[in-house]
């Protein structure tokens, strides 16, 4: 957690899984081919973690349903019309590595278990 200077404002936005238990094998595949190299936490854990520390007026915006759309979309622009052009400036085998990861990535926020989410909370002053 960041400074919790009394007044002070934390705003986050990160990749979350809906639950805290096992992810699923699906979960799993994207984290590998991400190569990712931690954990998500659900928001409901962060949101905890935010009020043990003092933060009050925690807001949680779950950020699934826009950002499923947004990269449904990038997914299909760079499989179709972007593929040249990028394939040009770095290599098919790249653009074919991140059209697989996106592939994945794009299972788990279908079926919800992905949460893009945005965080916010203020550390009440010391007066109040």
């Amino acid at each position: 957690m960041p400074s919790s200077r009394p007044g002070g404002v934390f705003a986050a936005s990160n990749w979350m899984i809906s639950h805290d238990g096992e992810p699923s094998p699906e979960m799993k595949a994207y984290v590998a081919a991400e190569g990712l190299s931690f954990a998500m936490a659900s928001p409901s854990r962060y949101a905890q973690a935010m009020r043990r520390a003092g933060f009050a007026d925690v807001t949680v915006r779950d950020r699934n349903p826009w950002y499923r759309h947004v990269a449904r979309g990038e997914l299909e622009r760079l499989k179709g019309p972007l593929y040249p052009t990028v394939a040009a400036v770095v290599g098919a085998a790249y653009v074919d590595k991140n059209i697989r990861t996106w592939e994945a990535m794009q299972k788990v926020l279908d079926s919800g278990e992905h949460r893009p989410t945005h965080l916010r909370g203020w550390k009440p002053d010391a007066k109040g």
